[in-house]
């Protein structure tokens, strides 16, 4: 496992308790509110055999957090008949346990194995209930799209999606500019999956696209991850004041 580190002057918080929906809500088995080393070993025992990297940031005082992640799968033994994946992760602070609050996979079937679009998206039913709203795409895909507000396990009806997850802009972990972005959006977008079956007109599937980010929470868990950084900063700068060498002379 590759593990750099990212130095942050700013610090990143986030706090509270996420919703029991949540922590129930996942990605082949890496599930919202994990924390990173429970990620981290999922991956490993779901893709013991793929690339990967996690990277770390850092706080002026030393303490260092996994921030966000990226992994690749290919299966390079078969390439006349391969399965790709591609999988990102991005985390809370310190302050907030430290957990994934964000995740993306990109899944290309492997051309002997592939399942039909139907049976994936009645898998994607069994796993997250009736869709907020879902369509079908002229060369045979199936997408789809689940609001969770904090009102209950079952997702709201909505009549188009809402693009509440990018890739372009995919989060690097829980900064001030997503804790921004997630304030103005908690209340539209909620926790929030998305799914993107595609296939052809034989009914076979080619590929999955999923993603899905708790924006209910990231303010408060933002504001969590800063009181605890300013802990940590603050107790640093006492101790340095005590144990600092004495000025130069001038």
């Amino acid at each position: 496992m590759k593990i750099t580190l990212f130095t942050a002057i700013a610090a990143l918080f986030l706090g509270g308790v996420a919703a029991t929906q949540a922590a129930e809500i996942d990605i082949n088995g890496m599930a919202l509110g994990m924390s990173a080393d429970q990620v981290i070993a999922k991956f490993q025992e779901v893709r013991p055999d793929a690339q990967y990297e996690f990277v770390k940031w850092k706080l002026p005082e030393g303490t260092e957090w996994v921030a966000n992640g990226r992994t690749l799968s290919n299966d390079l033994a078969n390439p006349d008949d391969m399965e790709h994946e591609r999988m990102q992760f991005a985390f809370t602070g310190l302050g907030s346990g430290n957990k994934l609050f964000a995740a993306r996979r990109e899944l290309k079937f492997r051309p002997s194995q592939r399942p039909t679009t139907k049976s994936v998206f009645a898998a994607a039913i069994q796993k997250f209930g009736e869709p907020s709203v879902m369509g079908k795409s002229s060369t045979g895909g199936i997408w789809a799209a689940w609001k969770f507000g904090a009102e209950g396990p079952t997702a709201e009806k909505l009549e188009s999606p809402l693009g509440c997850v990018g890739i372009s802009d995919f989060p690097v972990g829980l900064d001030e500019f997503t804790a921004k972005k997630a304030k103005q959006s908690a209340s539209m977008c909620g926790i929030y999956i998305d799914l993107d079956v595609r296939g052809d007109e034989t009914g076979l599937a080619t590929e999955l696209n999923m993603k899905m980010m708790d924006q209910l929470h990231l303010e408060q868990d933002f504001d969590a991850d800063n009181i605890d950084a300013r802990k940590r900063i603050d107790a640093a700068k006492a101790k340095n004041v005590g144990n600092a060498a004495p000025a130069p002379k001038l």
